[in-house]
């Protein structure tokens, strides 16, 4: 693993520390986030967690868009048919966490 694939995986455990044990008592509706350009990278977020993971994601390949906005918003409205139109845009297939 290089130097910036290990950076944006302590990245992503911070965001995921952050996010899920910050508030440990409340309950959240997690989603589950698969990037479909790397087989076997799923994780499961809270909704406010959406952006800063794909971003990340976004920036382990070198690039970003204001799109991962969009997606996130989507999933925050339950506008399900934007947030899957704007996910196969950015190879993210997002879902809510069984």
């Amino acid at each position: 693993m290089g130097s910036s694939a290990r950076t944006a995986a302590r990245h992503t455990w911070s965001l995921w520390r952050h996010f899920h044990l910050g508030d440990a008592g409340s309950p959240m509706t997690l989603y589950q986030l698969t990037d479909r350009l790397h087989e076997g990278r799923t994780v499961r977020v809270p909704c406010n967690a959406i952006g800063p993971t794909v971003s990340a994601w976004l920036a382990e390949l070198g690039a970003n868009s204001p799109m991962v906005e969009d997606l996130a918003r989507a999933v925050r409205n339950g506008d399900w048919p934007t947030a899957y139109a704007v996910g196969e845009h950015l190879s993210v297939h997002v879902a809510v966490a069984a």
